[in-house]
């Protein structure tokens, strides 16, 4: 009967911990969520009064952020054709068949 009551108390004890580590990740989470209320209401204009919701300004950063990844791939393949254009056709080099390095030929 004591490993009975003994098991009944752990499973509370388990069950105890849980709870609080869902509370405390729900305070972390209201907390996070106040911070980000503050910082858009710091990027708001002041005199407008009534703003764009929360959810329409992170759908914009969100898209600003789609356009740049975008404009970085863009620079990343344009570069990547230069490199292949500087390097000329593959097994040639580009000074002419003549190595470069101070290596022997």
């Amino acid at each position: 009967m004591a490993a009975a009551t003994s098991g009944t108390a752990e499973r509370h004890a388990t069950e105890d911990g849980e709870a609080s580590d869902l509370v405390v990740i729900r305070d972390q989470t209201r907390e996070i969520l106040e911070l980000l209320r503050s910082l858009v209401a710091l990027m708001l204009p002041k005199e407008g009064g009534d703003g764009p919701k929360l959810e329409d300004l992170i759908a914009a950063m969100v898209a600003q952020q789609r356009e740049i990844l975008v404009g970085i791939q863009r620079v990343h393949t344009d570069l990547a054709a230069l490199f292949a254009h500087i390097d000329g056709p593959a097994g040639s080099l580009a000074n002419g068949g003549r190595p470069t390095g101070g290596g022997r030929a």
